[in-house]
């Protein structure tokens, strides 16, 4: 920032940049910004220390160099008051007056970025030079017509160009007042009197009028600054001057360089004077001849100067009109937004003039009617004003970089900040807003990050897929931005995130295919669902849950309507992203296929036929997914048939029974017993526990047995061995192959008490209680057995008050038996 050793005033008030923009002597004009409210203004700055250097050095012994620095403090003095008391839109503006110190002199006043002295030639097309000119001109007529004002400085380093392009008049240290001045005076008025060695304290004879200096009565008027005019128009066109004098204090030189002007320009025909004016258009040589006649009294006014038809092109009036923009009622308004729209104008406007100027204008237009708005009804002359501007506002930001756009269009409409912001009350406003918006969505993509435009497209989604009961007046144009809306959201979907779609932007889609009435929105709708199959920002679950029950339910039968929708049947049947279940593609999807079809009555043959083909399409498609999910052969053979019984007996829950300890290593018995086959068995039922102990068991002879003596101690030895557990369902049991043969192999084994067995299999606990509850019956136990001991297959037999399981040899079992 610009150091300044004091911080009062000015100082205090802006922030000043180090650099300055441009040199306009004696000035260094600085850009800067006020602390508090962020105002751009320009800070000129002179520094006295410098110029009181720079005198004491040139003066020398002519003059009291005293004398010459308060000469020059007073003009300058002079110069700022003057333009503080002057207000006119064509007039630089003063925001702080003058403020001295010991070391400086500074002013604050609107933001200029040049003047026609330091301005770059590629700024200046010929539009802008054109309006540069008629507004310098309606600064003089403020001027002469108003406060009797002679400038007597017009020349290219007094002409300011502000940040929006607007030239303004500055340069009043020699402002003649004739109001002030006798016509004795004006007639006897000499330009020399006020010569100095400051170059700036002197008038540049190169833009000066021949009649103050050549003339013997000179006479000073308002046709001098129309002369100076002249030449500042050949100056813009050339960038030279048109009396060309090298020292432009010297009178001497001027009087021999304006003899050479005046022999190439005067008593020639407009057509002969493209070597003179060189640059300059040949529509403005009728013009510029009236400009720079030789003697006063044949010159034009600033009026006539303003009412020529040089001014008179539509462009330059459409220019025009936008600085006297604030001062037209709204009628005239409308007209004029309207013909920049519809007549091409706009595209033909400098394209400085419409960033610097239009731009902004129209931004602070909508920001200010949105504030008068809130809690009234809309007017529809407002309505329209709104639409106008936001259009301009669009049409212009499409031309401007993205950075810009941020800062001056988003930054200031469509930035959301808070619930009642510009934004909110901007797409609220009307229909026909929203449209403006939706209309230009491809400028908004190009010029907003990814986040922002998300944020604009999610608070206009619902509100441009509903409509306002208060706007059913504009009926038809809540059904074009509905169409709009759903035909161009497919280009900015993919920004969006998943859950939002899921949960907020499909459903609402949904619903307006539902409810609406408009066949051009179901079909739009239709159209856009077939989108996002194809671009799988859907997925099954959507389909399913939300997408097939409103087409399930469809009520249209449409010829239109039927085959866009028998097309997304066909998407959804054939899409590998989505993947429906056969099922519902056969109960949903074809069903309601046939229905639509042969419920259609507007349809011709040959429509009818094309329905038909579609439905045949989406057949094929289901019967090949069938084909291929069924096995290529049938396999019936035994094996088949086993394992599908299998499959379907282990389908049911299992109980898994307790089995006894197998035998890593079978022992043969040390019996000599005759090997037996081994031989399909047949277990007794559970019920014989029930029947009564006297009763005996007699097995039945078995397929395959010789003796049903062998088959009954079998029978009992197997019983006895697995008869302590509780008996599983038949189904459940898992035999040992093992101990079956084991047990086939024994020749002998005792008859075996039933019930005995039976409450062996009981805990400790219940065979004590049972015990002493038994009537006194004898019972029967192997030699060395007694009533404390629990026979185990497993087991090697002991007396002890509490079973054990111990893994032993199956010998050991079958010795003791």
């Amino acid at each position: 920032m610009f150091k300044l050793p004091f911080k009062t005033g000015i100082r205090a008030a802006y922030n000043v940049l180090d650099k300055p923009s441009f040199l306009s002597e004696p000035w260094l004009v600085y850009p800067a910004k006020h602390k508090s409210n962020g105002k751009l203004v320009s800070v000129f700055i002179f520094d006295k220390t410098k110029f009181e250097a720079q005198i004491n050095k040139m003066s020398g012994m002519s003059k009291n160099p005293r004398v010459i620095i308060s000469e020059c403090y007073e003009l300058i003095k002079f110069e700022i008051s003057q333009l503080t008391k002057l207000r006119h839109p064509q007039i630089l503006t003063i925001y702080e007056v003058l403020e001295e110190t010991k070391l400086k002199f500074l002013f604050v006043s609107e933001p200029v970025d040049d003047n026609l002295l330091t301005v770059s030639s590629r700024k200046l097309d010929d539009l802008s030079i054109q309006k540069g000119i008629l507004e310098i001109a309606k600064g003089l007529q403020f001027l002469h017509n108003n406060c009797s004002i002679i400038h007597s400085n017009l020349q290219p380093s007094s002409i300011y160009i502000n940040n929006q392009g607007d030239w303004k008049l500055g340069g009043f240290k020699f402002l003649q007042n004739l109001n002030e001045i006798s016509p004795q005076e004006r007639e006897n008025y000499y330009i020399m009197n006020n010569s100095s060695l400051v170059p700036f304290s002197n008038i540049n004879l190169n833009y000066t009028a021949p009649e103050l200096i050549l003339d013997n009565q000179q006479k000073l008027g308002f046709a001098n600054d129309i002369f100076s005019l002249g030449c500042l128009i050949y100056y813009l066109y050339n960038e030279d001057n048109l009396i060309n004098c090298f020292d432009p204090n010297s009178i001497t030189e001027y009087k021999q360089e304006f003899q050479k002007f005046a022999n190439k320009f005067y008593n020639h025909r407009s057509s002969d004077l493209k070597y003179v004016l060189k640059n300059v258009p040949e529509n403005i040589y009728p013009l510029l001849m009236q400009t720079l006649s030789r003697y006063p009294f044949d010159r034009i006014s600033v009026d006539q100067f303003i009412d020529s038809e040089f001014f008179d092109g539509s462009i330059i009036k459409a220019m025009w009109f936008v600085d006297e923009f604030s001062t037209k009622n709204i009628s005239e308004k409308l007209i004029f937004m309207n013909g920049l729209l519809n007549d091409s104008i706009l595209s033909q406007f400098p394209i400085h003039f419409k960033n610097q100027k239009l731009l902004p204008l129209m931004i602070e237009l909508i920001v200010n009617e949105l504030n008068i708005l809130k809690g009234k009804k809309l007017d529809n002359d407002i309505n329209e004003l709104l639409t106008y501007a936001l259009t301009i506002t669009l049409e212009i930001g499409d031309g401007i970089s993205g950075l810009s756009f941020q800062d001056k269009v988003y930054d200031q409409l469509l930035l959301l900040k808070k619930k009642d912001c510009t934004f909110t009350l901007l797409i609220n406003t009307s229909v026909k807003i929203r449209l403006v918006l939706i209309e230009h969505l491809s400028t908004l993509q190009s010029k907003l990050k990814d986040k922002q435009l998300v944020s604009v497209i999610k608070e206009l989604s619902s509100l441009c897929l509903t409509s306002s009961p208060l706007e059913t007046d504009l009926q038809a144009d809540q059904i074009k931005l509905q169409d709009l809306f759903l035909t161009k959201l497919i280009t900015v979907i993919n920004q969006f995130d998943f859950p939002y779609i899921k949960n907020s932007l499909f459903p609402l889609l949904c619903q307006v295919f539902k409810t609406t009435t408009i066949l051009s929105t179901k079909i739009t709708t239709i159209d856009l669902f077939e989108k996002l199959i194809d671009q799988k920002i859907i997925d099954k679950i959507i389909v399913a849950d939300q997408l097939l029950p409103i087409l399930k339910n469809l009520k249209s039968r449409d010829k239109r309507i039927v085959s866009k929708t028998l097309k997304l049947f066909g998407k959804l049947s054939s899409s590998e992203h989505i993947s429906l279940d056969l099922e519902s593609l056969v109960d949903t999807v074809l069903s309601q296929c046939f229905k639509l079809a042969f419920a259609c009555n507007d349809c011709n043959q040959l429509e009818f036929k094309a329905f038909i083909d579609e439905i045949n399409r989406i057949q094929n498609i289901l019967t090949t997914k069938k084909i291929d999910s069924l096995a290529k052969h049938s396999d019936t053979n035994f094996n088949s048939i086993i394992n599908t019984r299998h499959s379907i007996d282990t389908a049911a829950p299992k109980t898994v029974p307790i089995k006894p300890t197998s035998h890593e290593t079978p022992v043969k018995p040390t019996t000599t017993t005759k090997p037996m086959k081994n031989q399909p068995l047949s277990l007794k039922n559970k019920n014989h526990q029930n029947q009564n102990q006297n009763q005996t068991l007699k097995p039945k002879l078995n397929f395959g047995d010789t003796s049903s003596n062998q088959n009954n101690n079998l029978l009992d030895t197997l019983n006895k061995t697995w008869g302590k557990r509780n008996i599983p369902e038949p189904e459940t049991l898992n035999d040992d192959d093992d101990d079956f043969e084991e047990f086939q192999k024994a020749e002998t084994t005792p008859q075996i008490n039933w019930n005995s067995e039976i409450n062996k299999s009981l805990p400790m606990n219940q065979r004590m209680s049972q015990k002493a509850t038994t009537n006194g019956q004898p019972r029967k136990y192997p030699p060395g057995f007694d009533s404390n001991m629990v026979l185990t297959p497993n087991g090697t037999g002991g007396s002890q008050t509490k079973p054990t399981i111990q893994n032993q040899k199956n010998s050991d079992l079958l010795d003791l038996l």
